[in-house]
């Protein structure tokens, strides 16, 4: 358990608010990951449609599926949720394993449920709010400022753990806004650029999509306001849009 990096709610009113926070009804199909021994797993399913429950470890698993017998809306699955991707659901309620949380928090964005409601590492917790300019804001700063109103709902003890970790835990909400699809080209490129986020568009314009004329390039699409900020700087609707309009251009035959 603990070298999965995997830390276990106990207290059973924090438990309870991670249900509430979901705001859950019949018609929700849920995603939790890191189902554990079910004490959350039997919380979701009294309130959602269905449940697709996650657990790497086959013991852990054996446990939640006694607890969970008498409901008949929880799918319970075995395996690593980055490989195994579910797809179906509109929610996400976990209290999931900490060592993840940076790959997760990518894919699970790029399913752009409806609400997402996670126990997180405090620190990881801040980068994830944090807003364009901040030291903290990196690529996942970026989708979930560009897809989601995100919020630290309250702190978490760690005595609330078993074990207890080293490190001060949040309840994060995240709920979606806006109809913006994900585009994986677009996003591709803006994962790439916040590798060296303290350089310029232009610069990394250069660099990654290997554009010469950068300057018609600028201003035939009117990116001024733009060109010259640094990465981390740039508001990510701003930046999403610039990218998806000069991919448009050069897929339209723009010379550049």
């Amino acid at each position: 358990m603990v070298r999965l990096g995997q830390h276990f709610l106990i207290d059973q009113s924090v438990l309870d608010e991670l249900v509430e926070y979901g705001e859950l009804t019949k018609k929700d199909v849920v995603l939790e990951i890191g189902a554990g021994g079910g004490e959350l797993t039997w919380r979701i399913a009294e309130k959602a449609g269905r449940v697709i429950a996650i657990e790497i470890d086959e013991k852990l698993a054996r446990e939640a599926e006694k607890r969970l017998s008498r409901y008949d809306n929880v799918e319970l699955i075995v395996g690593d949720v980055l490989k195994i991707k579910p797809s179906g659901f509109n929610k996400v309620v976990s209290n999931p394993p900490y060592y993840i949380s940076t790959k997760l928090l990518q894919w699970v964005i790029s399913n752009l449920p409806e609400k997402i409601v996670l126990t997180l590492q405090k620190e990881f917790a801040l980068k994830l709010t944090s807003l364009p300019g901040s030291k903290r804001y990196v690529y996942t700063s970026f989708i979930s400022n560009l897809y989601y109103n995100t919020k630290i709902a309250r702190v978490i003890s760690r005595n609330m753990f078993k074990p207890a970790p080293k490190v001060d835990s949040v309840i994060i909400v995240m709920e979606r806004k806006g109809q913006l699809s994900w585009n994986k080209n677009v996003l591709r490129v803006v994962k790439n650029m916040f590798t060296q986020k303290k350089k310029t568009l232009k610069t990394l314009l250069k660099k990654y999509l290997e554009i010469r004329d950068i300057d018609k390039l600028i201003r035939e699409l009117e990116l001024y306001d733009i060109a010259y900020n640094r990465i981390y700087r740039i508001q990510p609707e701003r930046l999403y849009q610039a990218i998806d309009k000069i991919l448009n251009y050069m897929k339209l035959g723009g010379t550049i």
